[in-house]
């Protein structure tokens, strides 16, 4: 068995339970024994065999030393290529089922993020593929399939953290844009004019708000109600960190 080393937090992703493939397995690509063990390559940042920078195709001897380092944020992602100065389309991300308080919590930061519960594993996996999303799920075995080009395994289990973590692992917090996409339809907001919507409002609403935007798919109206201050209070932290740690 090939002496492999997985690095920092990659160490804790590692299934123990898993038996260390024999002899005549081998040789055998870096990805498919690394995934053996329990760690999808999407979590693989850097990989060496031997001493030498290897990709994750390159092939694995049975006496092979092998080093697997975790990802240095910002993650790779498809809204960005090397060499240019600003993405060339905005940040997008599929969300299996398992993930979706943090899909949620995505669109309210302006994110766009599908979450289709209609979808299976390969229902998922192809549309990140034709729509350059990166693929959030807590499920091992999806993140492992081949297709899956950009995707991370979400570690927390509750969705704010959830929520840290992503932004963090993208850096995405001077990209955020709250309150500007429709958490249910992920659907990007348009202003309305309150005269418009006036008979749909309550009492309260029509005194003291004038400002008022709308969902074109689902047509609900969206307002910078009491309930604004609360949610800036839980994001904001999230936001001015990831901000702090991008300048420094």
């Amino acid at each position: 068995m090939p002496d492999i080393i997985f690095h920092e937090s990659l160490a804790e992703l590692l299934d123990k339970r898993t038996s260390p493939p024999p002899r005549r397995a081998f040789p055998r690509a870096a990805k498919d024994l690394i995934e053996t063990l329990g760690i999808p390559h999407t979590e693989i940042g850097r990989l060496a065999v031997n001493g030498r920078e290897s990709g994750l195709l390159a092939p694995v001897e049975f006496d092979d030393r092998v080093d697997a380092f975790p990802h240095t944020p910002p993650r790779p992602f498809p809204w960005k290529q090397a060499g240019q100065a600003h993405p060339a389309i905005g940040a997008a991300f599929i969300a299996d089922i398992n993930v979706a308080g943090v899909g949620k919590l995505l669109r309210l930061l302006g994110f766009d993020t599908i979450m289709d519960p209609g979808l299976d594993d390969r229902g998922i996996t192809l549309r990140a593929w034709e729509e350059n999303r990166v693929v959030l799920s807590r499920d091992r075995n999806l993140l492992k399939r081949r297709i899956v080009l950009f995707g991370c395994l979400v570690r927390s289990e509750e969705p704010w953290e959830q929520l840290a973590e992503v932004v963090h692992q993208y850096g995405l917090a001077c990209l955020a844009k709250p309150f500007t996409r429709c958490v249910r339809c992920n659907t990007l907001l348009v202003p309305v004019e309150k005269e418009k919507v006036m008979d749909r409002l309550q009492p309260m609403t029509r005194l003291f708000y004038d400002s008022f935007h709308t969902c074109p798919s689902c047509e609900r109206i969206f307002w910078r109600g009491s309930h604004t201050a609360r949610i800036l209070e839980q994001i904001g932290p999230i936001l001015a960190e990831g901000c702090k740690t991008g300048t420094e």
